[in-house]
């Protein structure tokens, strides 16, 4: 107590002695005001030094300005926010419109109104979210002036009130494409300049909640990411971060039309020349089986399994590959070549063996002599899908619907008895499969 009333004594001394100095608000008596208001605001006591930082701001002049401090612009929204958050109703809104004002009296005076436009217009959103209009205004301008150097903070705003403007009809979705692509290109120049760990961590949190935004929204279609990176890829082929950006845009996609659309395959190889993968190498494998390219499908796949180390990864791409010799190249013999690779890589690749199934079905329907014969080959399409039900109990509803399907097709026991052959019997399936199985009959 004693502190406090010796305080306001100084104070008090403080204010009376300004009265010698000039009254027309000079250097002399802004000074004394500064050092009262200082007092407090070191203090934390906001409300006591608000009338005589008031008396600063409003008598802060070009004159002034140029021999006193900037705190009064720097401390001003401190202790603006601390009257605000105690006062309601029309004192309330009159606190916040000297809060805005503090950020257009120090452009006149110091300029910087790359910075401090873009600081007035989270304050205006902070307490007047309803002016969204005003507060996309004020960092449209901010962005115009300070470019890719505009806070990280501003630009993440931007990103939410030109989406809230968007989802109101207000603006259009290659507008909004275009202020996410500038918005995501001086993200990703302030990630690669900043040195500091810490703040390029949330220069990073920042570029993820922009890329969010926009990909949860209506504005992410296939045709307005193309239509807006299609002419900056044709300028700039070459650009890795550019490719990067398209390719994860157009993978978050809700169609294949995102990922099998040129612009995709050209910046997905732009992506795996500057940094070959084997994860990169497989999508542009499977883009390329998808748009019906075999030829570059199996170089790609190939490449993939060659860069891959994990076993069942390296299975699962051999898998696809085989389904690619299979469906698509009707190249039997390779197809089971692939699957018994996948196989090798993990034995428990229960798919490989339903796919071995599928493909004796499909390609050995000639290795026979005579229909007995070629009803033996079921045997050992059966004996396939068994297998993988055994290694793989994730596959057994498919493999049961499968063995029952094909057992339809076994010889019968009338026709094991002409062609002198007994149940449990040894059989060679010959032709290309050449594989032994044993004889079983439909009774």
């Amino acid at each position: 107590m004693k502190t406090r009333v010796l305080l306001l004594m100084v104070v008090a001394g403080m204010l009376v002695s300004a009265g010698a100095f000039a009254q027309d608000g000079g250097p002399d008596d802004f000074t004394v005001h500064m050092s009262t208001y200082t007092e407090f605001y070191n203090q934390k006591n906001y409300r006591d030094a608000y009338p005589t930082w008031r008396w600063c701001f409003d008598n802060c002049d070009d004159k002034v300005a140029e021999k006193t401090t900037k705190n009064v612009f720097i401390q001003g929204p401190t202790i603006l926010e601390n009257i605000i958050a105690n006062r309601e109703g029309e004192a309330r809104e009159a606190a916040i419109d000297t809060l805005l004002m503090i950020y257009d009296k120090r452009i006149a005076l110091y300029g910087q109104e790359g910075t401090h436009l873009g600081s007035k217009a989270i304050m205006l959103n902070k307490y007047r979210p309803q002016n969204y209009v005003e507060v996309f205004n004020l960092i449209s301008r901010t962005f115009e002036v300070a470019g890719n150097s505009t806070a990280y903070g501003v630009l993440k705003l931007y990103m939410i009130v030109a989406m809230n403007r968007y989802n109101k009809e207000e603006i259009s979705k290659d507008e909004m494409v275009n202020i996410y692509s500038s918005i995501s290109d001086a993200l990703a120049s302030q990630i690669e300049n900043e040195a500091k760990e810490d703040k390029k961590a949330k220069i990073e949190d920042a570029a993820k909640a922009v890329e969010d935004l926009f990909v949860n929204s209506s504005a992410a279609d296939c045709k307005s990411i193309i239509d807006v990176f299609s002419p900056k890829f044709e300028a700039d082929p070459t650009n890795v971060e550019l490719a990067k950006k398209i390719v994860n845009l157009l993978r978050k996609g809700n169609s294949d039309e995102c990922k099998l659309s040129d612009l995709y395959m050209r910046a997905a190889i732009v992506m795996y020349e500057n940094e070959k993968s084997s994860s990169a190498a497989h999508a542009i494998g499977q883009a390329y089986f998808k748009r019906g390219e075999s030829g570059k499908a199996e170089q790609y796949y190939n490449e993939a399994i060659s860069l891959e180390e994990v076993g069942s990864k390296k299975a699962d791409m051999y898998y696809e590959l085989g389904l690619l010799y299979f469906t698509s190249m009707n190249n039997y013999a390779k197809a089971r070549q692939a699957a018994r690779n996948a196989l090798s890589a993990d034995p428990n690749c229960g798919k490989a063996y339903i796919l071995i199934g599928k493909v004796y079905a499909a390609g050995g329907k000639d290795c026979g002599e005579d229909a007995f014969q070629k009803k033996c080959l079921y045997w050992l399409v059966v004996d396939q899908f068994q297998k993988a039900k055994n290694v793989d109990p994730s596959v057994t509803s498919e493999a049961n619907q499968l063995i029952a399907r094909y057992s339809e097709h076994f010889p019968s026991s009338q026709d094991a008895f002409w062609a002198d052959m007994k149940e449990g019997q040894t059989v060679t399936i010959g032709c290309w499969i050449n594989e032994t199985t044993t004889a079983r009959f439909i009774k």
